[in-house]
């Protein structure tokens, strides 16, 4: 065989395997993915600290409670450090006095005559302190910095129409995070890859749309 068509039959190989894979090329799905896809910088706490948060879901707040006993008091003292460093750090904000006047929210609404008196106790009886339930925070997550995405690793084809499209990203702490870190210990922070599924719809791929969510589970 002549080198000219051992040349064309490559070129005839190569062209027979990009038409059989039949997926997204990398530089157009990173342009969709920057497009479309809301990158989120997310840190979350360290875990021993989220028992002592007590969630106000009603009201969208998180707590922590006061402790009389020594033994346990310097995992909330703890725990109100470390939310008093995010509100300095623009994280979230402190509620109100007005807020903590008020009764929690598993009493707020009850009539005089089924709380027992020793219920009839306002939030700042409860609480060392509370602050907005911003973004995840009742799951200890919260935004940290900026992220990109930055480059496609690799394409999946997960079925005929869908692939799974994994990528780097370009992640930017926001300096804050040492003032928070000092307060409440290590974070875990955001990851360096994230990944999205195309669907192909009438021969085109685009980003397949979330699932609407459940209903009542919107907090």
């Amino acid at each position: 065989m002549s080198v000219r068509s051992c040349a064309w039959s490559v070129v005839v190989v190569a062209s027979l395997l990009v038409a059989c894979s039949d997926l997204p090329g990398k530089e157009d799905a990173l342009t969709t993915v920057q497009r479309e896809v809301k990158e989120d910088a997310t840190c979350t706490l360290p875990i021993k600290l989220l028992p002592a948060l007590k969630m106000q879901h009603s009201t969208k707040a998180v707590c922590v409670p006061r402790e009389s006993d020594p033994a346990g008091k310097k995992q909330y003292d703890d725990a109100m450090t470390c939310l008093q460093a995010l509100v300095t750090a623009g994280v979230t904000k402190s509620m109100p006095p007005g807020y903590m006047a008020e009764w929690p929210d598993e009493v707020t609404g009850t009539g005089f005559d089924s709380i027992s008196p020793y219920e009839r106790r306002a939030r700042t009886l409860l609480f060392k302190g509370c602050v907005e339930m911003v973004d995840d925070l009742r799951a200890g997550q919260f935004r940290c910095g900026q992220a990109r995405a930055d480059k496609v690793i690799r394409i999946n084809k997960s079925d005929a129409t869908h692939a799974l499209v994994r990528y780097s990203r370009a992640v930017t702490i926001d300096p804050r995070l040492a003032g928070i870190e000092a307060a409440c210990g290590i974070v875990t922070r955001p990851g360096p890859e994230a990944s999205t599924t195309f669907v192909k719809v009438d021969k085109k791929w685009s980003i397949e749309p979330p699932p609407p969510a459940p209903p009542g589970l919107q907090l």
